[in-house]
């Protein structure tokens, strides 16, 4: 029966060890700082999938700047900006200066995000203040898109 019941404890040790094995998620930003989702912890964060070449991309970057620069003055979100094509830091910076970018700009994520690739750009994804996904926006971003999440979302008390 000993014998039995450490089997029962080996076999849950393991479901226990490979159910807990999931990559943190974090990101790469176009400086090479790193960070994590975790970083984020309590706050509600907009991640926004861009690509140079995308014109609806560009045309949205100056809502998004402005929801990023309206962080410190009224209740929002933190924004951060996804390069979906893989550049080097370098070409990241120039990119961000070029358009004006004033939130953070990641090269890349890795880890276990709560979502996956956007196949369609520009893509928007709204993290809780837990880190769990709560609504994802396709297409080319209007005043209106944010004045609905601000009422829905962070504006809450």
């Amino acid at each position: 029966m000993k014998k039995r019941n450490a089997g029962y404890v080996v076999i849950l040790t393991l479901i226990a060890l490979m159910t807990g094995c999931k990559e943190q998620p974090n990101l790469t930003l176009a400086s090479g700082e790193q960070q994590s989702l975790s970083d984020y912890k309590g706050q509600w964060l907009v991640v926004n999938y861009f690509a140079e070449w995308c014109a609806p991309c560009l045309r949205e970057m100056p809502l998004l700047n402005e929801l990023a620069a309206a962080k410190g003055s009224a209740p929002g979100p933190a924004v951060l900006a996804v390069s979906f094509d893989a550049l080097s830091s370098q070409a990241l910076q120039d990119l961000s200066a070029r358009y004006q970018m004033t939130m953070p700009v990641a090269a890349k994520l890795e880890g276990d995000w709560p979502f996956e690739s956007p196949r369609v750009l520009p893509t928007t994804l709204i993290l809780d203040p837990k880190g769990k996904l709560v609504a994802t926006h396709q297409g080319e971003l209007k005043p209106e898109d944010i004045a609905d999440w601000q009422d829905k979302y962070w504006a809450k008390k």
